[in-house]
């Protein structure tokens, strides 16, 4: 599943996009489906509303990420190893990341490596850390390329670090269109819903990052795990790879059961809305509607 890095729109549009970009729990419907019985939601605080990523002086050179986001602080240090980036003069890099949320370290100086992200990284591959993509009251997102030094050409993934100290790695979406948009929100949504408890917060934070009213509107009435098909929810902890596609003028969202496993087992549709008001790193569309 693994295709070329594309640092224009996709990686950009990854790295301060206030969105919210992961694979699955649930959350409470009320006569339209039931959620798991592991699937507990915590509806905590809601996450703040002010989606300026903070960038904190560094007299660190080393450090390229020093963010403060509410009571997350976050610090991403790239190091060089011994070893030479194989028919380059750059040494190989990996990323030392601190991270603490109210004061308490989560995360201290834990090492990244090109293996951690893609173990099956080329010796002639660079591991770079872009921006903070997204914060929530769970999770920070963290673009990561693997790409040939000092170029675009290779492969781009995102990193997800937790409250409760655990990492997942998702590969980013390359299909050029507004599927992309699509893709990520049901990357992050889904790592969301595995979180023990869900935070329903979060999940209406990224319903408002990457739709209009209307879907914020739908999720809250229907409830948030309206996004995801019968059979999705049907499975254990509802493990799945999203992959969505753009169909004339909506998408159709695929599920999967691995990235070894492409062949889908369900599929939802999902209407898109184009922007009135549109930011840098912005996508044109956000999603308006799921239709079952």
């Amino acid at each position: 599943m693994m295709r070329t890095c594309r640092m224009t729109k996709a990686f950009t549009a990854l790295l301060l996009t206030a969105l919210n970009m992961g694979i699955l729990s649930a959350c409470c419907t009320s006569g339209v489906r039931k959620a798991p019985m592991a699937a507990q939601v915590e509806d905590t605080s809601a996450v703040q509303e002010d989606k300026t990523l903070k960038k904190e002086d560094a007299s660190n050179e080393n450090m390229v990420v020093d963010t403060v986001y509410g009571d997350w602080h976050v610090q991403i240090e790239a190091i060089d190893s011994k070893a030479k980036v194989k028919n380059s003069d750059e040494f190989v890099k990996k990323l030392l990341v601190t991270i603490s949320k109210s004061g308490k370290i989560l995360f201290d100086k834990k090492v990244f490596t090109r293996e951690d992200i893609w173990k099956g990284a080329d010796e002639d591959f660079q591991i770079y850390a872009a921006s903070v993509s997204d914060i929530t009251n769970t999770s920070v997102y963290l673009p990561i390329s693997i790409c040939y030094p000092e170029t675009d050409d290779g492969f781009t993934f995102l990193l997800a670090l937790s409250k409760d100290g655990s990492t997942k790695v998702y590969p980013v979406p390359m299909a050029w269109d507004e599927s992309d948009m699509v893709t990520d929100f049901y990357v992050r949504y889904i790592h969301e819903c595995q979180q023990k408890p869900v935070d329903k917060a979060s999940l209406l934070k990224l319903a408002r990052d990457y739709g209009s009213s209307a879907f914020v509107e739908q999720l809250t009435k229907e409830g948030t795990q309206i996004v995801f098909p019968a059979k999705v929810l049907a499975r254990k902890d509802m493990k799945v790879v999203p992959e969505a596609e753009l169909v004339k003028d909506r998408c159709r969202v695929n599920f999967s059961t691995s990235y070894d496993n492409t062949q889908p087992f369900d599929s939802i549709r999902v209407e898109l809305k184009k922007r009135s008001v549109r930011k840098e790193y912005d996508y044109d569309y956000m999603i308006d509607k799921v239709i079952h």
